[in-house]
C-alpha cells in the first residue's frame, strides 16, 4: 500500500484494491494526496468508509491535467469496473434514442440504445419502447426518410420500404439532395415537438390537393395529421418553451431511486427511473454520483432542475463543459418547483416498490444461499454463482454459456457466450474443460471477479472436466455438478451424489441457475447454426460478389 506522503498533491483518480487485486473503490480529487490521507484518519469516519478501509490491500492512482478530467476518468472507471463500494446504478438501463445521421449526405433514421459523439442528432431517451417504434413509423409515413444502409447508387433497385411508401428511395435517385434534406429538417422539428408549423403546412398541402381533385394524396396527408394528433395526445403541456430535466432522489440506507422528467419545448414528453446502490451515502453524494453516471451518456438540456445540489461543484463545471451554457438550479417556487416535487413523489413511489420487491426476494434468496453454504461447507455465502453449459448437435456449431447469479438473482450484464475453439467432434467434457479454463484464465489475469461457486451442467464427468481446468490454470474455486435427470448434486472428492428434497430452497435455486445456463446456451447455438445455414457455398469462392451470387 502506497503511503499518502508519496502520492501527488494534484488532481487525479485513485483506485483501492482488495487482497484479490480487484478494484473495490474509485475516487477522484483535486489533491490525491490529501484525499487519500483523509481515509486513514482515526476518528469521524462513517460506517461505509470504515468497511471500505478494512478491505483495502493496495491502491493505484492516475494523475490528470485537471479536476474535470479526473471526474470524467472516474465516471468511466466506475462504469468499467463496477467497484463494490461506489454508488452505482443497479439496473443500468439503456433507454432507446431516435438517431438521425445528419452528418451523411442522405441521413438515415433509426432506433439506438447507444449515444455516441459522432455528429448525429439524438432524440430521447424514451422510456416507452413501443412509443419510440410508433414515432418512427409515423416519421416514415410522414417524411419517408431512409432507415437502411443501402449504398446510394443511381441505378440501384430501391428496397421494399419505397414500395410501401415509407422511404423516398434516395438510393437510386428518386429524390434529390435538397428535397431530401428538407424532409429531414421537418422530421427533426417533429421530434423536437414543434408540430404547430408542421400541422399548418400539412393542412395547406391537403387543401391544395383537394382543390386539384387529387383526393388520394389529400387522404394520405389526412392520415398523417391524425397520426400527429395521436402522438401529441401523449404529451402533457406544462406551458413553457424550454428544454429541462427535472431530477429528484429518494433514498433509504442502502438503496436510492432517481426520477428524471423530460420537458421538451414546454411539454412533459417522458420520464425515466433508476435504482442505485447508495452505500449509506448522503443525499448530496447520491445526487452527485447519479449526475456523473447519467449525463455521461444522456444529452444535457439547457436547464437541469434538482431538489438538492450535488456534493461536488466540479460536476456542474463538467456539465457546462459538455453542453455549453446549462443552468443547474434548485427551484423554490412556481412550475419548476412543481416539476421537481412531482419527480420526488415518483421517486418515493418507485423506492417503496424496489424495497418491497427486494425484501420479498431476499427472504427467499437468502434462505437458499444459507442452505447452499451449509450443505456444501463453503467458507462464505455463495453470493456470486457462475453456471456453465454446453450446446451442440453432433459436435457442430458447439458453444458454451456462462450465466451469473448475484444474491440469487440473474446478473444479465455478466452473462457470456463461448464459441468452442479447440475441440472437434462430439466431446462435451472437453468442451466444458475449455470453457471453464478460458473463464478461469480471465479471473487469473485480474480481468474479472472470482465467483463464490461454479455450477456445471452434468454429473461426474462434467465435474471432472471443470476440476481439470482448475488444475491446469492453478485457480481453484468451489465447484459442483448438477445432473438433469434426477437433480443429483455432485461434489468433488465425494463418492455418492447429494440428493436434496424437492422442497429445498437451495435445490430450487440451483435448478433455476442451471436451467438459465441451458436456455442461454441453446439460444446462442441456434443463432450460430442459423447464421451458418444462411451462408451459401458461393460465399467461399473468391471473386464472386453479392450480385453475382444472386444471379447464380
Amino acid at each position: 500500500m502506497k503511503k499518502p506522503e508519496f502520492l501527488p498533491d494534484g488532481p487525479g483518480v485513485y483506485l483501492f484494491k482488495n487482497r484479490d487485486n480487484h478494484i473495490i473503490y474509485v475516487g477522484k480529487a483535486s489533491s490525491v494526496k490529501k484525499r487519500v490521507s483523509q481515509y486513514f484518519q482515526r476518528t469521524g469516519l462513517d460506517p461505509k468508509t470504515r468497511a471500505l478501509i478494512k478491505n483495502i490491500a493496495d491502491m493505484e492512482y492516475l494523475e490528470t491535467p485537471s479536476e474535470i478530467d479526473a471526474l470524467i476518468l472516474e465516471s468511466n472507471l466506475i462504469k468499467e469496473h463496477r467497484p463494490r463500494y461506489n454508488i452505482d446504478m443497479k439496473d443500468d438501463k439503456q433507454y432507446p434514442f431516435i438517431k438521425i445521421t445528419v452528418n451523411e449526405d442522405f441521413p438515415r433514421i433509426f432506433i439506438t440504445r447507444r449515444r455516441l459523439r459522432d455528429g448525429g442528432r439524438y432524440f430521447g431517451p424514451y422510456t416507452n419502447a413501443g412509443l419510440v417504434r410508433e414515432s418512427l413509423k409515423i416519421i416514415s409515413q410522414l417524411f419517408r426518410i431512409r432507415q437502411c444502409r443501402k449504398r446510394i447508387v443511381p441505378r440501384g433497385r430501391p428496397c421494399l420500404n419505397f414500395q410501401m411508401g415509407l422511404c423516398s428511395a434516395p438510393c437510386n435517385g428518386q429524390i434529390d439532395k435538397t428535397q431530401y434534406r428538407l424532409a429531414v429538417e421537418e422530421a427533426i422539428q417533429f421530434l423536437e415537438g414543434k408540430n404547430d408549423k408542421l400541422v399548418l403546412m400539412l393542412n395547406d398541402r391537403m387543401q391544395e390537393h383537394i382543390s386539384k381533385q387529387n383526393f388520394e394524396a389529400a387522404a394520405t396527408i389526412r392520415d398523417q395529421l391524425q397520426a400527429i394528433e395521436l402522438l401529441s395526445r401523449r404529451q402533457q403541456v406544462t406551458g413553457g418553451f424550454d428544454d429541462w430535466d427535472a431530477i429528484s432522489i429518494a433514498a433509504s440506507s442502502d438503496t436510492a431511486c432517481a426520477q428524471v422528467l423530460y420537458i421538451r419545448d414546454g411539454s412533459l414528453v417522458g420520464r425515466a427511473e433508476f435504482t442505485l446502490n447508495s452505500q449509506n451515502a448522503s443525499e448530496r453524494e447520491v445526487m452527485g454520483a447519479f449526475l456523473k453516471q447519467y449525463y455521461s451518456d444522456a444529452p444535457v438540456p439547457g436547464e437541469v432542475l434538482l431538489d438538492i445540489m450535488p456534493d461536488d461543484p466540479a460536476i456542474l463545471e463538467w456539465l457546462q463543459g459538455m453542453a455549453g451554457k446549462v443552468d443547474i438550479i434548485v427551484p423554490s417556487r412556481g412550475r419548476k418547483k412543481e416539476l421537481v416535487d412531482m419527480a420526488f413523489r415518483n421517486a418515493q413511489s418507485h423506492l417503496k416498490m424496489v424495497l418491497l420487491n427486494d425484501e420479498k426476494r431476499e427472504k427467499s434468496g437468502y434462505v437458499a444461499l444459507v442452505e447452499l453454504q451449509d450443505i456444501l461447507g463453503l467458507d462464505s455465502l455463495p453470493e456470486r454463482v457462475e453456471a456453465f453449459d454446453i450446446s451442440n448437435i453432433g459436435g457442430t456449431d458447439a458453444v458454451g454459456s456462462m450465466v451469473v447469479f448475484t444474491n440469487g438473482r440473474p446478473d444479465l450484464r455478466r452473462y457470456r457466450h463461448f464459441n468452442i475453439r479447440t475441440v472437434k467432434g462430439i466431446n462435451d467434457p472437453a468442451m466444458m474443460e475449455e470453457v471453464v479454463s478460458r473463464r478461469l484464465k480471465r479471473i487469473g489475469s485480474g480481468e474479472d471477479t472470482t465467483p463464490d461457486l461454479i455450477v456445471v451442467d452434468g454429473g461426474v464427468i462434467q465435474l471432472g472436466a471443470a476440476l481439470s481446468a482448475m488444475e491446469q490454470t492453478g485457480i481453484h474455486v468451489p465447484v459442483i455438478g448438477l445432473a438433469k435427470q434426477f437433480e443429483h448434486i455432485y461434489i468433488p472428492d465425494t463418492s455418492a451424489p447429494l440428493i436434496l428434497p424437492e422442497t429445498s430452497p437451495a435445490l430450487k435455486m440451483l435448478k433455476t441457475i442451471r436451467d438459465e445456463s441451458h436456455r442461454f446456451a441453446i439460444s446462442h447455438y441456434r443463432r450460430r447454426r442459423t447464421s451458418r445455414l444462411r451462408t451459401s457455398v458461393l460465399d467461399t469462392i473468391p471473386g464472386i460478389g453479392k450480385k453475382r451470387k444472386e444471379i447464380l
